[in-house]
């Protein structure tokens, strides 16, 4: 079963400036990262050769990131938390073990936060 974390565990990791690829199914996060959202957030995006993550396959994801170690960190964000769990359950099920996703995604981040 693959790992969750929290808005606080993200919080720390995006103003720590730690290194993962970021797996973000539309989420708006520079709503609330607005000076970090360039310098990090977006440079961390997983970018697929053609098309949209927001319509990826899970094929295709897995071959964008054959471009990485297994040992990568990955965190994976989506508005509720479901695709996003189902994106890192396939992740790690093809061996990225260091692949997070945000417990209740973007809603519950927004919560926690306020």
């Amino acid at each position: 079963m693959a790992q969750s974390i929290g808005y606080f565990q993200f919080d720390n990791l995006v103003k720590g400036r730690v290194g993962f690829v970021f797996l973000n199914f539309g989420v708006e996060t520079h709503t609330v990262y607005p000076h970090i959202f360039k310098m990090h957030l977006e440079s961390r995006k997983l970018e697929l050769p053609q098309g949209d993550l927001k319509t990826a396959t899970m094929e295709d994801i897995l071959l964008a990131m054959s471009h990485y170690p297994k040992d990568t960190a990955v965190i994976v964000l989506c508005q509720d938390g479901k695709k996003s769990a189902e994106v890192a359950e396939g992740l790690e099920k093809a061996g990225y073990h260091n692949t997070y996703f945000i417990k209740g995604g973007w809603d519950q981040i927004l919560m926690e936060r306020a």
